[in-house]
């Protein structure tokens, strides 16, 4: 699925529910959405680990897949050769 990412954020801290900690980025983006007509504003959490905070651009087209529980199994940018 292509998305664009419209924002960002790092979410890092402990839990106070659990009392772990967590360390995560979080994207945003249009997409289809069960109920929505037209696009839903989506969120997305990311591991921190495999996809740095400063490498996630802001405007940029991804290709983005999740396996059959929904977890982001594929998050790559989208280069067009010019």
């Amino acid at each position: 699925m292509r998305i664009k990412v419209l924002g960002k954020a790092h979410r890092e801290g402990t839990s106070k529910k659990t009392g772990r900690e967590y360390n995560f980025n979080e994207i945003h983006y249009l997409g289809a959405a069960r109920g929505v007509e037209g696009q839903a504003a989506l969120t997305q959490t990311l591991d921190s680990a495999q996809h740095p905070y400063g490498n996630i651009k802001v405007g940029e087209d991804y290709k983005i897949e999740f396996d059959n529980r929904g977890y982001p199994v594929v998050f790559e940018l989208i280069t067009t050769s010019r």
